[in-house]
C-alpha cells in the first residue's frame, strides 16, 4: 500500500514540475519539462494495473489527463525541438490552475497516506504466488508464460526461523487460512497477518477471482464490462461503489458471497495440504463469514481420510475491530477509514489486539 503512495507522489512531482515551469522561463530554450505531461499520464495508468482502482488513483489519472491536454501543443513543440521564449496568457492561466489542483491533491494524498511497514519490521517473510484453475482444481501457476488462466493471488506469511529449536516449536502451530471478500483484498489485512507470522504462525491468504465467485458481473452489461468488474484491478472498487449506490442489491450480493465461502476455504485447504503436506493442521480465519459455512469446511476436513481442521476464529467477534469486511483500513486505506469515521493509526494497536485474540483462540482449540 505504501508503494502505491510513493507512485502517487512521483506522478504529483512530475505534474508539479510540468505546471510550475511557466513561472520560471527567462531565455529561449527547448521546453523539456513538457515531457513530464505524457510521462505522468503513463505512470498514472500503470498505477491502475499495479495497485488497482481507487478514488485517489482515479483523481490522479483525471488530473494527469488535464495536464496532458493543457500541454499537448508544448509536447508537439518539444518533439520538433522548437525553442520557446514565452508562453501565452491562456496557457499560463491553465497551468496555474493545474498547479493549484496538483497542490490540493498532493495535500490530500499525504494526509491519507497508508502506514509504512514491511515484512522485515515484523521479523516475517512474505511470498506471493499466482493461482490458476477453478475452485476444484486450484493450484499455483508455475510460470507466467504457461498461458494458464489467472485465478487469484496467494500470499504466504511465515516467521523468520533462526535455529532448529525455533523451527521445532513453530512446526506445532497450524497453518492459518484466510480468503478475502469483495470489499477488501489480502493487503488490507496484511499488518494482522504479519503480526501472526511474528508470533510463529504461517498464514496462507488469497484473493480469488475464479468463475464461481463472480457476483458483481451479473449486474454489468456486455462481456467486456462483466470481465472488467470482476478483474483484480476493479473488483474492490466496484464492490465499494455498489455498496454505496445500491445497498439493497449489495446485501443480496453479500448473501451470495456468504454461500460460496465454504467452497473458497475448501479449495484453499486442499491447496494448503498440497503445499505443506497432507498431515499439516489448519486453522481458519474469517471476517464476516457465517458460521454454518465455515463449520461445513471443518467437518469436511475432519472426516476420513482427513483430520486437519483445528477450528476457526471470526474477526468480527472482536468489538474493537470496527471495520469488519474491509480489513485494517486505519493502516491500509486511510481515505476509506476517514469516510467511516476511523482515524489513521500507525501503532498497529487494533491488528495487534485481534492477532492476540486469534492466538488465544488457537491455543484454546488445541
Amino acid at each position: 500500500m505504501f508503494d502505491c503512495f510513493l507512485a502517487q507522489i512521483l506522478v504529483l512531482i512530475m505534474l508539479f514540475l510540468c505546471s510550475v515551469r511557466v513561472l520560471f522561463i527567462k531565455n529561449s530554450r527547448v521546453d523539456s519539462f513538457a515531457a513530464f505531461a505524457p510521462l505522468s499520464l503513463l505512470v498514472s495508468v500503470c498505477i491502475f494495473f499495479c495497485f488497482g482502482f481507487s478514488l485517489l488513483n482515479l483523481a490522479l489519472f483525471a488530473l494527469s489527463c488535464l495536464v496532458f491536454t493543457t500541454n499537448f501543443r508544448a509536447v508537439l513543440r518539444l518533439s520538433a525541438k522548437l525553442l520557446v521564449d514565452t508562453y501565452n496568457a491562456v496557457f499560463i492561466i491553465f497551468s496555474l490552475l493545474n498547479l493549484l489542483l496538483v497542490i490540493a491533491l498532493a495535500v490530500i494524498v499525504v494526509l491519507v497516506r497508508p502506514v509504512k511497514y514491511s515484512a522485515s519490521d515484523f521479523n516475517a517473510i512474505k511470498e506471493e504466488h499466482t493461482l490458476t484453475g477453478n475452485l476444484s482444481t486450484l493450484q499455483v501457476r508455475e510460470s507466467f508464460f504457461t498461458g494458464e488462466r489467472f485465478s487469484g493471488t496467494l500470499f504466504i506469511y511465515e516467521p523468520v526461523i533462526t535455529d532448529e529449536i525455533t523451527r521445532s516449536l513453530y512446526s506445532e502451530n497450524p497453518v492459518l487460512i484466510f480468503a478475502s471478500g469483495l470489499r477488501a483484498s489480502v493487503q488490507n489485512y496484511e499488518p494482522y497477518f504479519m503480526l501472526l507470522a511474528q508470533k510463529g504462525y504461517t498464514v496462507m491468504a488469497a484473493d480469488l477471482y475464479v468463475p464461481e465467485l463472480k457476483f458483481l458481473s451479473k449486474y454489468s452489461e456486455g462481456k467486456v464490462g462483466q470481465y472488467l468488474v470482476e478483474s483484480k484491478f476493479l473488483r474492490r472498487f466496484m464492490a465499494l461503489k455498489e455498496e454505496r449506490s445500491n445497498p439493497e442489491r449489495f446485501k443480496q450480493i453479500l448473501s451470495e458471497e456468504q454461500k460460496a465461502a465454504s467452497k473458497k476455504y475448501s479449495a484453499l485447504t486442499h491447496l494448503a495440504l498440497e503445499i505443506f503436506g497432507d498431515d499439516c493442521k489448519v486453522f481458519y480465519i474469517v471476517d464476516g463469514v457465517d458460521f454454518d459455512s465455515i463449520y461445513s469446511v471443518i467437518d469436511e476436513f475432519n472426516t476420513e481420510p482427513f483430520s486437519n481442521a483445528k477450528g476457526f476464529f471470526s474477526m468480527n467477534r472482536v468489538d474493537e475491530y470496527t471495520s469488519s469486511g474491509y480489513g485494517f483500513i486505519e493502516q491500509t486505506d486511510v481515505l476509506l477509514a476517514r469516510g467511516m469515521g476511523i482515524e489513521r493509526e500507525n501503532k498497529f494497536f487494533i491488528p495487534r489486539y485481534v492477532a492476540n485474540k486469534t492466538i488465544k483462540s488457537i491455543t484454546e482449540s488445541k
